[in-house]
């Protein structure tokens, strides 16, 4: 997903779970090979692992390692704590990073739905990895109607949606995504003029492609896990439950990050 043109994207991906993971770990990796290569070239890596293994493996190989745990501290944005390493070779971790840009093929596989859905639409994902970090579908109709009124908008259903998705795919104004890739949906929410969604992973990939995110968290908590975006609301139920946020209070949250003052 992080593979882009943008400058706060990457140039290439590795997995994993590939052969050649598996050779620098048994310290096999040939130097002709994909990551042979690559690693011949690094002057400094940064690994988030507690592996020794690893640790060692890279050390064979690059000049310069820094290991950081891939588990934030209590209360510390995980974007900030995973950016930290950085400052030891003399960058700032702390600025807002440039929001992800679609290549022209995502942005050509988003436009079905673009031309089914009015400029600035609404875009709502019900549902996240855990039944308890979802609002209640109900509220999410009824802030449908708040915000978007007789316009189309976009419901976005992920393989393990079903059933937060249900209760709004009869919504008369619901135009459905389900199953998109990862930057081919990026590239679709970077359009909606309002987001809203739950602790999950298609909230953050909204934050990041542009789109102002209301999210939405109950058990987890945003000061840790809120998304990273130039324009982003993270509101917490004040019980810790996610269904104690009121319909009200998300539509409070939803008129500040669309109002004409927060556009300029």
């Amino acid at each position: 997903m992080l593979v882009g043109p943008g400058p706060s994207e990457t140039e290439e991906l590795i997995d994993w779970d590939g052969p050649d993971v598996a050779a620098l770990l048994a310290d096999r990796l040939e130097t002709v090979s994909p990551l042979g290569r690559r690693l011949a070239t690094t002057d400094a890596a940064i690994a988030w692992s507690r592996g020794h293994d690893l640790a060692r493996a890279l050390a064979r190989r690059v000049p310069r390692v820094l290991f950081h745990d891939p588990s934030p501290r209590e209360g510390v944005p995980a974007s900030v704590w995973l950016a930290e390493p950085v400052r030891a070779l003399g960058a700032d971790p702390t600025p807002l990073p440039p929001d992800l840009e679609p290549t022209p093929g995502e942005e050509a596989a988003a436009a079905p739905w673009l031309a089914r859905l009015p400029s600035r639409f609404l875009a709502v994902h019900p549902g996240s990895g855990s039944p308890a970090k979802n609002w209640p579908a109900e509220r999410f109709r009824g802030l449908a109607d708040l915000v978007s009124r007789d316009r189309p908008w976009l419901l976005v259903e992920g393989p393990a949606d079903g059933e937060a998705a249900a209760p709004l795919r009869r919504h008369r104004g619901a135009v459905g995504a389900r199953g998109l890739p990862p930057r081919v949906l990026g590239a679709l929410l970077g359009r909606a003029g309002l987001y809203v969604g739950n602790d999950s992973g298609v909230s953050h990939l909204a934050a990041a492609f542009g789109a102002p995110t209301l999210a939405l968290f109950g058990p987890t908590d945003p000061a840790t896990w809120a998304p990273v975006g130039r324009a982003v609301i993270a509101l917490r139920s004040p019980d810790g439950e996610t269904a104690g946020l009121a319909l009200e209070a998300a539509a409070e949250a939803a008129a500040r990050l669309t109002s004409p003052a927060r556009a300029c």
